[in-house]
């Protein structure tokens, strides 16, 4: 005798979400893009142009690297995130948390510049603004899935 789940009102909706998808075709990649403060930064317009050629794009800067980074030279498609953002985007225990999000949102990070100053921080675990503690997410979300598939 075969089993069949009974089909609720969500699993429907979740499959015509999902045919929908498919149908639209394949999403672009989702690269959240970093820059530390250093004098390579006067760069990262180039580098948000370069990457939301082909993938969406969210930026997160440090208060350093806003010394080098032109906003306006950005992408008019691309977000960036500042200390000030994670902070006042929070205000009650249920709000969402800025860098989960963006963990959610992305599928990669890249960090470039990164700073030795960054690198610093990040290697002794000290996750201090914005950018590291995207850095930290990152790195812990590859351990975890390294660590359980084995």
């Amino acid at each position: 005798m075969e089993y069949s789940e009974p089909v609720t009102a969500e699993m429907e909706t979740s499959q015509v979400n999902a045919a929908a998808a498919a149908a639209a075709g394949p999403r672009k990649p989702r690269i959240l893009l970093a820059a530390s403060g250093s004098v390579a930064a006067i760069k990262f317009g180039n580098l948000c142009h370069c990457f939301s050629e082909w993938a969406e794009v969210k930026a997160v800067a440090t208060r350093a690297s806003l010394h080098f980074i032109d906003r306006a030279a950005l992408p008019k498609d691309v977000v960036l995130y500042t200390d000030e953002d994670e902070w006042s985007s929070w205000n009650k225990i249920g709000d969402t948390v800025l860098h989960i999000e963006l963990r959610r949102w992305a599928d990669i990070m890249v960090i470039a510049p990164l700073s030795a100053n960054t690198l610093g921080k990040v290697s002794f675990f000290f996750f201090c603004h914005l950018a590291t503690i995207c850095m930290e997410i990152f790195l812990f979300y590859v351990v975890h899935v390294w660590y359980n598939k084995y």
